[in-house]
Order: structure tokens, then sequence, then C-alpha cells
């Protein structure tokens, strides 16, 4: 077994601060210094095993001991504790000035919009279409021309027929004349009866033939007037099927007019709530485009049934457009008011307390909130707000949310104020 190379010791500059110390004291014929910190902890665990073997002994400090065991009279007397005041803070948003205003008990509608007034103008008469005054979009002015067929055909036509009347009237005059010359002769004995009664029928033929022909002369003149189409009211053009040149005849459809300064709505409201609507009644709407701007309206029609299936009871409202921004098929929701009553008191729901005295509101009275009695008249908006008939009036300012902390003779302090 060979012996191990001894190690060449460390150069100076790689020693550590102790080992040289320990070089330095060897050096100089010393000990070489021990290490404390081994000592320091072990030193602290003692202590720490020690004191909690006391506390599970129940040894009592000194300093404790001497406490317990001096007589109460020998203690400084303790100062009275004032009672802490419980200062709670509240948004503004969850105080209300009270303040009369409207109350109402709605029902939601929801729907779409369509024009009161909607036609499509056929032709009434055959012919070529000649002009086209309108296409869709444009404004159109009651009597104002839309479309005109030609009306050559019709005035030939119209033509011949007078002339054809003119000619049956001559006639009828002549026949007339020769009927009063043969009764004449009758008289006298002259003609025979025979010769009479062909004369008279051959009048009262003519007369049948000139009155038939006078109606077809009407009917031309009529058929002259109908080749001009003319708006019947004023409106829009939401579609136009002819163009110029086109053939037409009687029943084609040449465009359709819209009035859209006046529009339906369409909804329905839950059948539960039909005794309570009747015509009339207004409605405030809201249209997909428009923001916070509303329309309002009036109930006009109700139906008398409910649409199978759904419970749903269809109701028309007309809505005012005269600055015409409503179009129709829009889809619209807002509310029916059922009924409404002006200049009352009323807090939202959440502010209401019950105790055993009775219903009551937290009211601020300067740096804190009292108990104030309230007598509720009635229920408004669908039991979310109740009218006040006592107890509130104008300017109070009372607790609208719902604090269950916050009692009656509590400080309270508004974020904000």
């Amino acid at each position: 077994m060979t012996d191990k190379t001894p190690e060449a010791p460390k150069p100076d500059w790689a020693l550590t601060g102790r080992e040289r110390k320990a070089k330095t004291a060897e050096s100089e014929g010393r000990r070489a210094p021990r290490r404390r910190w081994p000592w320091v902890v072990l030193g602290i665990v003692g202590l720490g095993a020690a004191a909690w073997v006391a506390q599970d002994r129940g040894v009592i400090p000194a300093q404790v001991a001497t406490e317990a065991e001096t007589p109460a009279e020998a203690l400084p007397p303790a100062a009275e504790e004032e009672p802490r005041v419980v200062t709670m803070q509240l948004l503004p948003s969850e105080l209300t000035e009270i303040a009369p205003a409207t109350l109402r008990d709605t029902v939601r509608i929801t729907g779409s919009l369509a024009p009161v007034r909607q036609l499509g103008i056929p032709a009434e008469v055959s012919g070529r279409v000649q002009r086209v005054a309108k296409k869709e979009g444009q404004a159109a002015v009651e009597g104002e021309t839309l479309v005109q067929i030609d009306l050559e055909t019709l005035r030939n036509q119209l033509e011949q027929s007078r002339a054809t009347a003119e000619a049956t009237r001559a006639q009828l005059e002549f026949a007339q004349e020769q009927f009063t010359r043969t009764q004449s002769l009758v008289d006298r004995g002259v003609a025979t009866s025979s010769n009479l009664d062909s004369t008279q029928a051959n009048v009262r033929q003519l007369r049948a033939n000139l009155a038939a022909l006078e109606k077809q002369v009407a009917t031309a003149e009529q058929a002259m007037e109908k080749a001009t189409i003319k708006a019947p009211f004023p409106g829009v053009i939401s579609e136009r099927m002819v163009d110029p040149g086109a053939y037409v005849g009687p029943g084609t459809a040449l465009m359709t007019l819209v009035d859209i300064a006046s529009l339906e709505l369409e909804g329905a409201v839950p059948v539960a709530y039909a005794p309570q609507i009747t015509t009339g009644q207004r409605v405030e709407i809201a249209v997909d485009g428009f923001g916070d701007r509303s329309f309002a309206g009036t109930v006009e029609r109700v139906a008398p049934v409910a649409v199978s299936g759904t419970r749903m009871l269809p109701i028309f409202a007309t809505i005012d457009n005269p600055d015409g921004v409503l179009r129709g098929g829009m889809f619209a929701s807002g509310l029916l008011v059922l009924d409404q009553v002006e200049g009352a008191i009323g807090v939202p729901v959440a502010a209401l307390r019950e105790d055993t005295d009775g219903t009551f509101v937290l009211k601020r009275a300067g740096d804190r909130v009292e108990r104030q009695a309230v007598t509720v008249a009635a229920e408004w908006d669908r039991g979310r707000v109740v009218q006040i008939a006592e107890g509130l009036a104008e300017g109070d300012v009372i607790v609208s949310a719902p604090l269950p902390r916050l009692q009656p003779g509590m400080q309270i302090t508004v974020v904000g104020d």
C-alpha cells in the first residue's frame, strides 16, 4: 500500500479569511481560532426548546406572575372606554332625493314596423308604356303622374265610339220624326196601325243602341284618363316593375307606393295583460340604429285572439314618422303604458324596510340616518317602484339601495359629497 502524496499548500490568493487567520496563528505558534456559529445555533435551539417546555408545563413568567399577585387596590384605575362610533360610507347613487314624478305601469312590446298605407299600383288599360316618371326611393306627391301609357290607340278608339254614337243618334232622330208622321196618318185613317208599330219598334231599337254606344264613349274616355297613372296619396316609390316600351294589360303590376309618414308597429304582448290593454294607450319604442332616441305611438287595434302556441296577443300601434327617418321592416322594442299617475312620490322597492312597527325607510338627517315610517299606496313599473301616500315630502333624501348593515341612528358619510 502506497502512501498518499501530500497535497500542495494553497497559495495566499486562494485562502479564505478564516484560513489566513489560521495560517497566521500557526506561524506565531498559537492555536487556530474555532468556528463559533455552530455553538450559536445550538444555543438558540436550546432556548427555544426550554421555552416550549415551560409553556407546556404552565410556567408563568416572573413579570406576569408578579402582576397577578399584585392586589387589585395597587393597580391603577383603568380608563373608561368611549363607545366606538360606526361610520358607513355611501355612494351618491345609493341615495335618492324625493321629487314628484310620473309613475307608470308598463309591459314590454316588440315587433316590426310597416307602412300604414302601402299600395301596389297596377295598369287598368292595355297599351305600351310611354314614360315612367319615378324610380325606387323617389318621393311622389298626391296627384303626380307616375306612369304614362301611350294614348294614340285609346284616342282612336274614343273617336270611333263617338262617331258611331253620333250616327246612331241621327238615325234615332229620323226614326222619331217618321214615327210622328205615321202616327198622324193613323189618326186620320190614312195609314194602318201596323205601320205605326213598326216605326215605334225601330225608334226603341235605335234608342237602345244609342245608349250602348254612349256607354262605350264613356268607357273610352275613362280609358284615356286611366292611361295616365297618378299617385293616389303622397309617399315614396318602394318598387318599380316596368320600364318605358313594355306592353302592359289590365292588372299588370307597375310599381309600389308606400306612405312612411306614419308607420304601424306589429307587436305582441303576453296574453295575461289582455284585460288591461285598450285602444288609445301610449307606446314608447326604441329602434335599432337610433341609440337612445325614442318614438311615440298609439294603440290602434288589438287582436281578439292570441297567436296559437305562443300565448302572445298581437297589438297594432301607429307610430308618427314626420321626418321620415324610420323605414318599414325595422325591428322595434319598447313599452306599452298600461296606466300612469302624475305628480306622485315614488321610491324604489329596495328602499322599503319592515320591522315590528311597520314599513319604513332610512332618511338622511345630517350625517346620520333615521327611521321614517311611510304608507304605501300602490306598486308601479311591474313592482319595481312603490307609491308613497304618507311619510315623505319633496326634498327628503332616503337610502334607496339595499344595505342590511345600515341601521337607524348610524352615522354616514357620502363619498364625493
